[in-house]
């Protein structure tokens, strides 16, 4: 049976749970808190600004590109990983349980294309995820804050233009999808190792806790530029007046390994695996 179908497949089933839409619907209440306390109060720094003698504060502080931005912390960085590895942690382990793995691999299928199916159909949520929460987060914030430049303060005052804004917006949207594809990877990994998709969850999630928590501590520090926790939030340089390109090649990188390596490791499981009997 060709990949593809394979993969319409593993789609129509994702998305054919009522469960799945669940993330996008919190994503949606998350942008519309920040929203309104972004139209209500303004910009995180908007206070420190005002109260300061060294700004004349003038013209918007916040617009739509500024929703896009100011949502990525609280939500790339705890909810979407969790919400990604929720669908994925399910993505082996919910069929075992089901006993449907058993009857698909009767027919006359590879079981390489099998596993290449569950992973691409893993890695196409974690950026459907991410996609929406940028795009939601713009067409909302457009409706209710309008137009205008990105203000941050972030390492100094930053004015971005809307359309300078709009592509690093793009860019640093593309580095998250990366981040939350090795944490799908992960959490799939996790769901061939064990037949409980909420155990596969909490040990995607839990491995992320532990990388960030490793990171932390000081006696780790030649560890930390190898942790999927420590590159997950790189795309805040991309925000900078200048932007250091070739800085990003090594975050780029390892985001990529920690996708890749889990699918090749996973394909190699379940080639060889009895599942059958």
């Amino acid at each position: 049976m060709k990949l593809w179908l394979l993969l319409r497949g593993e789609l129509s089933k994702l998305f054919g749970q009522k469960g799945t839409y669940v993330g996008y619907g919190v994503l949606a209440v998350l942008v519309g808190f920040v929203v309104w306390f972004m139209w209500r109060h303004g910009p995180p720094f908007a206070r420190s600004m005002t109260r300061s003698d060294d700004f004349i504060v003038a013209g918007k502080l916040v617009s739509w590109v500024s929703v896009a931005r100011y949502i990525m912390e609280p939500a790339l960085l705890v909810l979407v990983p969790l919400l990604v590895a929720t669908v994925s942690g399910g993505l082996f382990a919910g069929e075992m349980v089901r006993g449907t793995m058993r009857t698909l691999l009767c027919r006359p299928v590879r079981r390489v294309s099998v596993a290449t199916a569950k992973y691409l159909a893993g890695w196409i949520h974690a950026i459907s995820l991410t996609a929406f929460l940028g795009l939601f987060g713009l067409c909302l914030g457009l409706a209710v804050l309008g137009r205008g430049e990105l203000v941050t303060m972030r390492g100094g005052l930053t004015v971005l233009s809307e359309q300078v804004a709009l592509l690093r917006l793009t860019e640093a949207y593309l580095m998250a999808a990366l981040a939350m594809c090795a944490m799908a990877s992960l959490a799939t990994l996790f769901s061939q190792l064990v037949e409980n998709p909420l155990t596969a969850m909490a040990l995607a999630v839990g491995f992320l806790l532990v990388s960030a928590t490793v990171g932390a501590l000081p006696y780790f520090d030649w560890l930390k530029p190898y942790l999927l926790s420590t590159q997950m939030d790189d795309y805040t340089g991309l925000f900078h007046a200048q932007v250091a390109f070739g800085d990003l090649s090594w975050p780029l990188g390892c985001m990529a390994v920690y996708a890749v390596v889990p699918f090749v490791v996973g394909i190699i499981i379940f080639r060889y695996r009895d599942i059958t009997c």
